[in-house]
């Protein structure tokens, strides 16, 4: 086998922190050392994407950054819509360079579902900014010991009110809402945002575009296409 033949064979693989795997092409090898390349990651992106055509890729990053750099607490709460190939691309590529600028204190990634689990949405949050509602519940159950029989568990109102004050403590904090089938209410899950919390930036993403305009009535809204 001649040497170009070896280049061409090479090809290793990558997991994300939505454990997706994307295999990097022969081309990206060619002249670069990883640790010298501050795009790799996106390579591994782009090449998962396959030959879907995604026009104006950069102008698309650039808008999501530009939404996340505004600090106005009339607009928060910004959507992502298109095929979820597409989106979670750009979702991906959006996170690692809000963590390469140092942009949020803490970045929260969950996912919704069509039938959403709110008690899960708010364990996963919690769990990622250091609150964990199993203290708080074995808190609870000791201050009422006295109650024979009492088996206080914590409800998902009280959860809401412990997220939303330990959230409040961060002073900037991203939240990614993926996978989003019809109206949410973040009050409910206890995500602050606007005159509660202007260092709270919220993304959500959805295949439907009523979803995030009518329902969820994004601040900002981006389109991906869907050819």
């Amino acid at each position: 086998m001649d040497d170009d033949s070896k280049i061409k064979d090479f090809s290793f693989e990558k997991k994300t922190g939505r454990d997706m795997k994307f295999k990097l092409p022969w081309w990206c090898n060619v002249g670069w050392k990883k640790q010298e390349w501050d795009g790799l990651d996106e390579c591994f992106a782009a090449a998962d994407l396959g030959n879907m055509y995604i026009p104006n890729m950069d102008k698309v990053k650039e808008q999501i950054m530009d939404a996340l750099r505004v600090r106005d607490q009339g607009e928060n709460i910004f959507g992502l819509c298109g095929p979820n190939k597409r989106v979670d691309y750009f979702v991906e590529t959006t996170i690692r360079r809000a963590e390469r600028d140092r942009l949020f204190q803490n970045i929260v990634t969950t996912t919704v579902t069509e039938k959403p689990d709110i008690t899960k949405i708010q364990t996963e949050i919690g769990d990622a900014i250091g609150l964990n509602f199993d203290d708080k519940r074995d808190l609870a159950e000791s201050n009422c010991c006295m109650c024979f029989g009492n088996n206080k568990r914590i409800t998902t109102a009280e959860r809401a009110r412990l997220l939303f004050a330990k959230m409040k403590e961060l002073q900037t904090v991203l939240v990614v809402l993926y996978d989003l089938h019809g109206r949410l209410d973040l009050g409910e899950i206890g995500i602050p945002f606007g005159e509660d919390h202007n260092g709270c930036k919220i993304l959500l993403t959805s295949t439907s575009l009523e979803v995030l305009s009518e329902q969820m009535k994004v601040h900002k809204l981006i389109q991906l296409s869907e050819t």
